[in-house]
């Protein structure tokens, strides 16, 4: 980590900067990639806007956790953020998965989709098992990414205020 970038901004501790944008986006985002494992036409379109909006999520998340990290550090905190940390490790680890799982849909829809339609339609057209797979498994990934976000995000309230 380089000292002092995720300490403050402008004065201001980073963490509680850097923890809005993720709360608001990435459930945005989740539903979005549910929309996108119901309609693979609308998935096709996008291409590689979808990994690169997840890819800058996990970035934003990576801020967020490593400014946590440098709060902690500061000993910048209030009451026992443990659990909140965990969480935290957690969100970041299934946001990986997620990203992963999107950047293989988006390979395969551009690349092992059209192959496999060619091969088919020679004989009969089969359904994208595959994307479909990938798709539905990119939804569940984005949807325990942001279950586990807001869990994360409530336990930190909870160390830092009482509840």
């Amino acid at each position: 980590m380089i000292a002092g970038v995720f300490d403050e901004f402008l004065g201001v501790p980073t963490h509680p900067l850097a923890i809005h944008a993720p709360l608001v986006l990435i459930p945005i985002a989740a539903i979005v990639a549910i929309v996108f494992a119901v309609r693979a036409d609308w998935r096709r379109r996008i291409g590689w806007w979808a990994p690169a909006v997840v890819f800058v999520l996990v970035a934003m998340l990576y801020v967020a956790k490593e400014s946590g990290e440098a709060a902690k550090n500061a000993e910048n905190v209030f009451g026992d953020i443990d659990r909140h940390q965990d969480l935290a490790n957690t969100t970041f680890v299934l946001a990986i998965i997620w990203l992963l799982l999107t950047v293989a849909l988006a390979v395969w829809d551009r690349i092992g989709a059209p192959r496999a339609r060619a091969l088919s339609a020679a004989v009969a057209p089969a359904p994208d098992w595959i994307g479909t797979a990938l798709s539905i498994a990119a939804a569940v990934a984005a949807v325990a990414t942001t279950i586990w976000l807001l869990r994360t995000g409530h336990a930190g309230s909870e160390s830092r205020w009482d509840l």
